[in-house]
């Protein structure tokens, strides 16, 4: 078990920014709500994982109440655990650090066991774990998820937009790679090349390519 004691400060949270088509998917985390609402949330999101505290909070806000009016809405359950971590991100080193973070991932585990077969849902997971230090324990479950979407992708293409499905391959590419799975690694990566049209994403995908045992 982790311990706040135990942890150096230099190393206790270092919250990287959410992989690329987090805040995009967003967007329609409260798909009932009014449209504003929806480009205010996914803003403020943003504006979240670019360091702005009070936007992380206020994002918080919206979504809680959300989630009150919407209690199934397991997208917005995902991203309201998901803004929890960016909560903890933010706070001072202490216990409240840890304990919000624990917050956010049972949330987001919350949501994936209510929803098990929405890809948004599991993506939103995953993209958060992916984040976090290694330490914390979720890589392992982080590239399980990924590679769970790529086989979605593979049998149920339908159930994603064209950036999930390059968002999907390029990080189930690097699970791959990181199970010691080199080929599977490539053929993910050749796939996403294939989807999608995020020119930055493109670049990774063919960089890794590029390295990639022939």
């Amino acid at each position: 078990m982790l311990r706040v004691q135990a942890i150096a400060p230099a190393v206790y949270w270092r919250m990287r920014a959410i992989s690329l088509g987090a805040a995009a998917l967003l967007s329609v985390a409260m798909a009932a709500a009014a449209a504003p609402e929806h480009r205010e949330i996914e803003e403020l999101y943003r504006k979240g994982l670019m360091g702005d505290k009070a936007a992380v909070e206020q994002c918080i806000a919206k979504l809680e109440e959300g989630l009150r009016l919407q209690p199934q809405n397991q997208l917005g359950r995902v991203y309201l655990g998901s803004a929890y971590t960016l909560r903890s991100r933010d706070l001072g080193f202490g216990p409240k650090k840890l304990q919000t973070l624990r917050q956010g991932l049972r949330v987001m585990d919350e949501a994936v066991a209510n929803a098990p077969e929405d890809p948004k849902v599991r993506l939103g997971r995953a993209l958060t774990t992916s984040a976090l230090p290694g330490l914390f324990g979720r890589a392992g479950e982080s590239r399980n998820d990924f590679l769970q979407l790529a086989e979605l992708a593979k049998t149920a293409p339908a159930k994603f937009d064209a950036t999930d499905l390059q968002i999907v391959y390029y990080n189930a590419g690097l699970a791959a790679k990181a199970n010691g799975d080199a080929a599977r690694a490539a053929e993910l990566w050749r796939e996403g090349l294939r989807h999608g049209s995020d020119a930055t994403l493109k670049q990774k995908i063919e960089a890794e390519l590029a390295k990639a045992p022939r």
